[in-house]
């Protein structure tokens, strides 16, 4: 591409290496005419086993639980092999039994492994052409870092396959990041998986749903969505079952995907790139106007200016630390106000119904054998604690989203507007337009925690040898005092598990988001200071080195606006 070629001998463009390489990458990726297919969607949508279904393969480790947490690129090789990229630079080739043990999340927690990517080559014809497939990590799981690492990447690819299912349909979460990264994407296709575990007149009303939200949002008509099981399509490919094969529609959708990729490959390519370079040329032009202006001024005023804006920023970052201490506050009134008083309610209302149940239950029972009657009281005891608390997990966890996202909201507005702040003081000093600045990133996404709280297991020995020595009536009683006594317990200790467990997930979902917005509050204002004490350095040589840069400026100015004109 012709505008990469300008860009790139531009020489704000030459002297800023983060810029160059992202330009040099662009332009790569053109003359590789490699294209970069990302798998998007919620955690447990059933992304890895979309792309194992496609290879025919069980490529990728999958799980009932949130499992990929790291960026997993699958590409073309003559065999198998796993390099695992680790963020030191270091690159390793691994078995692909051993591949788990690096992207999972259970295995590898919070990337404690520190693991930049994983690249799988693999002997697919699909992939051959310079196809890539990359498995994200699931927005909206109770991991905030998977979710990031999933926005960090999709400016980086060409296409997007959203992942999602007909139960549960699309959530508020899944819109969200639908909404943030659908400018990055030269083409967004959409799959409805695991239509083998729904009814299909329930499929088609999920999917009804899910295609008027989205179009709604994205102001588009007629979306195409392909209905798929990856399940199926992957054993039928593994069993040679065609019947499954052909439920699974997996073919149907292949075959829809290669027709895009043929027709629309190099298009697709030009059109993901020319996307990212609109942000890289805001970049650009910010740093360009703040260069100029700084140099325009004189350099007695030009120090006032930038003690000013120095002035500002340290002000607006006590203001931040003002703000965080209220979030703070809100954090630890959110657990140790509307949480701790929500578990003692429902032990008020619970603990006295469960053991009138339990008194019930005995006397109903209490004729059976010691040995019977002690097996049925431990189960009755799990199955109504589990109840119990899975219908208070369920309210609850509404309840604290909904605060936990109003605390959020709140945070976000206040750091939007110190950014805001940074950029309008940064454009009143020194006359640039604001608007050539943007941050590439929705700060507000939809908070959706789902707490994690283990399968309730009552394992209470009542039933001894010497109970049954006992006559009935006595062993029934001493039975009965024993798991009423036992019941108490369980629940007291339940009540702390549900307590430990929310306010663990609120406190480092709170701290995740905070250290987010804060990054990019650091960096835009690192970008502009970093602007201007160029301009000032620039400033502080020869008039007529002065006079050489500005004019330097303005021909890439002129430059850059021509770019400009080409996008547009």
């Amino acid at each position: 591409m012709k505008i990469l070629t300008i860009l790139k001998n531009l020489g704000v463009v030459k002297e800023n290496e983060a810029i160059s390489k992202r330009v040099l990458s662009l332009e790569e990726k053109v003359k590789k005419q490699e294209i970069q297919i990302v798998i998007l969607g919620q955690f447990k949508r059933g992304k890895s086993s979309l792309i194992n279904a496609i290879m025919g393969f069980n490529l990728l480790p999958t799980s009932v639980i949130p499992l990929t947490s790291i960026v997993t690129i699958i590409k073309y090789g003559e065999k198998i092999k796993v390099f695992v990229t680790f963020l030191s630079g270091k690159k390793t080739e691994i078995t692909l039994k051993d591949l788990e043990e690096y992207v999972t999340e259970n295995k590898n927690p919070e990337n404690r492994k520190q693991i930049e990517k994983v690249e799988v080559e693999y002997p697919s014809v699909f992939l051959k052409s310079g196809v890539q497939i990359i498995d994200t990590p699931g927005v909206g799981s109770v991991y905030k870092h998977n979710t990031n690492v999933a926005y960090e990447f999709v400016p980086k690819a060409d296409v997007g396959i959203f992942v999602v299912t007909a139960d549960p349909p699309i959530s508020s979460a899944e819109l969200q990041f639908l909404l943030s990264i659908k400018d990055y994407l030269g083409k967004i296709l959409f799959a409805q998986n695991k239509i083998d575990q729904v009814e299909e007149k329930d499929r088609k009303q999920s999917l009804e749903f899910t295609k008027s939200v989205i179009e709604k949002s994205l102001d588009v008509k007629w979306l195409q969505f392909y209905p798929l099981s990856s399940r199926l399509g992957l054993e039928g490919k593994l069993k040679k079952d065609k019947k499954k094969l052909k439920e699974s529609k997996v073919l149907d959708f292949e075959k829809e995907l290669s027709s895009f990729l043929l027709k629309e490959k190099t298009r697709v390519i030009e059109g993901s790139v020319e996307k990212k370079l609109i942000f890289l040329l805001n970049e650009i032009e910010l740093i360009l106007n703040l260069r100029k202006q700084a140099i325009k001024t004189p350099l007695s005023i030009l120090k006032e200016k930038i003690e000013a804006f120095g002035k500002e920023i340290r002000t607006i970052k006590r203001q931040k630390e003002d703000i965080d201490f209220i979030l703070e506050g809100q954090m630890q009134k959110l657990i140790s106000q509307n949480l701790i008083n929500d578990v003692e309610i429902l032990k008020t209302k619970q603990l006295p119904v469960l053991l009138k149940n339990l008194e019930e239950f005995y006397e109903k029972n209490k004729n059976l054998g010691s040995k019977e009657l002690s097996d049925n009281l431990n189960s009755f005891l799990e199955t109504t604690i589990k109840k119990i608390f899975s219908v208070w997990r369920d309210e609850e966890e509404i309840k604290l989203q909904n605060s936990l996202k109003s605390i959020l909201e709140r945070f976000s507005t206040e750091a939007n507007n110190s950014i805001k702040r940074i950029i309008e003081i940064s454009a009143k000093l020194f006359n640039v337009n604001a608007k050539t600045f943007e941050t590439e990133q929705e700060l507000m996404e939809e908070v959706e925690f789902k707490f994690s709280f283990d399968e309730i297991q009552v394992d209470i020995e009542l039933f001894t040898p010497i109970v049954s020595r006992l006559p009935k009536f006595i062993s029934g009683r001493l039975l009965y005092n024993n798991i009423r006594n036992e019941a108490v317990e369980e629940f007291d200790k339940h009540c702390g598990r549900v307590r430990y467990d929310f306010s663990e997930r609120i406190t480092k979902s709170i701290y995740a988001y905070k250290e987010e917005l804060d990054s990019v509050l650091e960096n835009t204002t690192l970008e502009i200071e970093n602007a201007i004490k160029q301009g000032a350095e620039e400033k502080s040589k020869k008039t007529k080195d002065e006079k050489q840069t500005l004019s330097l400026i303005e021909s890439q100015e002129k430059e850059l606006t021509a770019v400009k004109n080409i996008l547009t």
